[in-house]
């Protein structure tokens, strides 16, 4: 599947655990020299504050439909890598 930042910005992010909106993705995380996408960033656009951001990798994204991207961030998951990001 192929898509282009343009359109993943657009999109609002939803937890399916537990059904909150997380936010918009407000950037991606690539490794380089690969070019291997890693995770996207995740959160809230305040005025002054920034808001929250996490970074939610790639593994726990479970669909990427016409409005919305759903992920699934479960507490107990053992390998679930969302971490909040330092402002």
């Amino acid at each position: 599947m192929q898509i282009q930042y343009s359109t993943l910005k657009s999109k609002k992010v939803y937890n399916v655990a537990d059904g909150n909106c997380l936010g918009k993705v407000t950037d991606i995380l690539f490794h380089f020299p690969e070019g291997k996408v890693t995770a996207l960033v995740v959160g809230e656009k305040k005025f002054l504050s920034g808001g929250e951001k996490f970074e939610i990798g790639l593994c726990c994204i479970t669909k990427i439909g016409e409005d919305a991207i759903l992920v699934d961030l479960k507490p107990t998951r053992a390998d679930d890598i969302c971490e909040e990001v330092l402002k």
